[in-house]
């Protein structure tokens, strides 16, 4: 439809025309408003996110008005086919001009749909690590143990491997310690253990030391032990233990080897 043809359209406009167009977007929109107020009720009685919540809402009310308008439209004779054309190619462009934008929108999207986390857990996002502070349209908010704050794309969050410390309710803290190979076994895995006493250590499963490879100056020993997931408890008992494990090696003569190299020469 050229510019002719529309002010030829808008010139043969009548009130008898413009009558039934008005009264579909009077009623329309009135069954609009009454479709929104049942669909927030039970958007409200689902445990759907506060922020998905406003989403889905929001497009739904966009798409319902639309939709009543280009009924109107077409009861005035209009060619709504071109009308469609015109606004996907509108859409098109907008689309193109905010990709980054819209990309971050579906990630938000997606993650308020799987919840591979919540708002509190500590997570780590790729190289990044924290506790959730916000899950935005787009953005992941996140504080660092040092108290940084930083804002993850959300485009990024949901290709990104995602460790969720917090989903089981506790989780496995891995610590290694090294002694020679003069020492006694049994006698390294007793005073790792025994460093091992910290409050915050769960009971159950109990801590445990094994051997987990040898060095080339050392034999090398894991202590597994189980902690609640709370970033900040976990990096003090990390710290706590290593400290304790130190003192236990010296009481029971345990020697910590630094690295060394022997060098055989044939006369």
């Amino acid at each position: 439809m050229n510019w002719t043809e529309i002010k030829a359209f808008f010139a043969s406009l009548t009130l008898e025309r413009l009558l039934p167009a008005l009264l579909i977007l009077v009623v329309g929109f009135t069954a609009v408003r009454f479709l929104m107020k049942l669909v927030d009720k039970l958007l409200d009685r689902s445990k759907l996110d506060r922020t998905m919540f406003t989403i889905l809402r929001a497009a739904l009310r966009v798409l319902l008005y639309s939709a009543v308008f280009l009924i109107a439209v077409d009861t005035l004779g209009f060619d709504v086919t071109s009308l469609v054309a015109i606004l996907s190619v509108v859409s098109l462009a907008i689309s193109l001009a905010v990709q980054s934008l819209l990309s971050n929108v579906v990630g938000g999207l997606t993650l308020l749909a799987t919840h591979p986390f919540r708002v509190g857990d500590w997570v780590q996002i790729g190289d990044e690590e924290g506790v959730v502070q916000d899950i935005g349209i787009h953005y992941t908010k996140i504080m660092t143990y040092y108290g940084q704050v930083l804002y993850l794309p959300n485009s990024d969050t949901v290709s990104s491997r995602i460790c969720n410390f917090s989903a089981d309710g506790k989780c496995r803290m891995e610590l290694k310690f090294t002694a020679s190979y003069q020492d006694d076994t049994e006698t390294v895995r007793e005073a790792i253990l025994e460093a091992a006493v910290h409050p915050g250590i769960l009971r159950d499963p109990a801590p445990k030391v094994v051997v987990s490879e040898y060095g080339d100056s050392a034999v090398i020993y894991l202590l597994h032990i189980w902690v609640e997931p709370d970033e900040e408890n976990y990096l003090e008992i990390k710290f706590a233990v290593t400290e304790a494990v130190r003192e236990k090696f010296r009481e029971k003569n345990v020697t910590i080897p630094f690295p060394q190299m022997d060098v055989h020469m044939n006369p």
